[in-house]
């Protein structure tokens, strides 16, 4: 049968938590849905079943539904899977206790969300910024009602954004290449 170890993983979640919804997406790929009070519990018990590689975290912005859905991944060299763990939280105001407990890599990717996405990471004491200017005030540039135009007209002072350079026209190249 193919997919056997997929399908394994799929099972051993669903026997621990009966409130996810776990699926083989493909080869060496399950994707996990779960309430956000349960990752942690869940991220544990993957850990604790050989998903001990946490590769990172992402985010999507659901403008629409007013929500921002966290994607945490892990893989198990062992079981030669790679598992998506995703929860959905409010976009405004939305808490995720941190993982940094059970992978300390956690804490660098949960700054990271925070910073470009809004997500506060309870417990983790180092969500300051990296990249964003300290007295910026607008929304998390990484969501969807982030006005890069305005951010780049208001941040240096350009009257018209539609400026001879971003309409320059890229020409194909007629040199020669080296040999």
């Amino acid at each position: 049968m193919e997919l056997e170890k997929e399908q394994a993983v799929v099972n051993l979640v669903k026997e621990a938590f009966e409130d996810a919804e776990a699926d083989v997406q493909r080869a060496r790929r399950v994707r996990i849905k779960i309430a956000p009070n349960r990752v942690f519990p869940l991220v544990a018990f993957l850990k604790a079943n050989g998903f001990n590689h946490f590769v990172t975290i992402t985010a999507v912005d659901w403008i629409k539904d007013g929500e921002i859905e966290l994607i945490y991944h892990l893989w198990s060299y062992t079981r030669k899977v790679h598992v998506m763990v995703k929860t959905r939280i409010p976009r405004d105001g939305g808490k995720m206790p941190t993982l940094k407990p059970l992978f300390n890599q956690a804490e660098t990717y949960e700054r990271d969300v925070h910073e470009f996405f809004g997500v506060y990471f309870e417990g983790n004491e180092k969500l300051d910024r990296d990249f964003i200017l300290e007295d910026w005030d607008g929304p998390p540039p990484m969501r969807k009602d982030f006005d890069t135009r305005r951010f780049a007209a208001e941040f240096y002072g350009q009257e018209d954004i539609e400026s001879d350079l971003l309409k320059l026209k890229i020409q194909p190249y007629k040199g020669k290449l080296m040999q």
